[in-house]
């Protein structure tokens, strides 16, 4: 096993690291991360829509080869924020 602080091998057996001392983890104790991600809508976002259910479309502030960045009014925060949709 992999030690998480200098990257040595360790026997499973161990519960420290013999190089550095660190503790370790065993892989089946170390929980799943996960993230949540929207997909980009096919249709274009225009003034007054509302994105993943929070985001409203204030207005298209640029776009480039990654994507489009727009100026939008966040509703959980109740706050004016900028919003990059990366392409697929």
């Amino acid at each position: 096993m992999k030690c998480p602080k200098c990257n040595s091998d360790n026997p499973d057996t161990k519960e420290f690291c013999g190089d550095c001392g660190a503790k370790l983890i065993p892989a089946r104790d170390i929980p799943a991360l996960s993230t949540k991600s929207f997909e980009t809508p096919g249709m274009e976002l225009t003034t007054g829509s509302v994105f993943a259910g929070r985001y409203q479309i204030v207005e298209e502030l640029g776009e480039g080869g990654m994507g489009k960045v727009y100026r939008v009014i966040d509703k959980q925060l109740n706050e004016e924020v900028a919003l990059k949709l990366i392409r697929p």
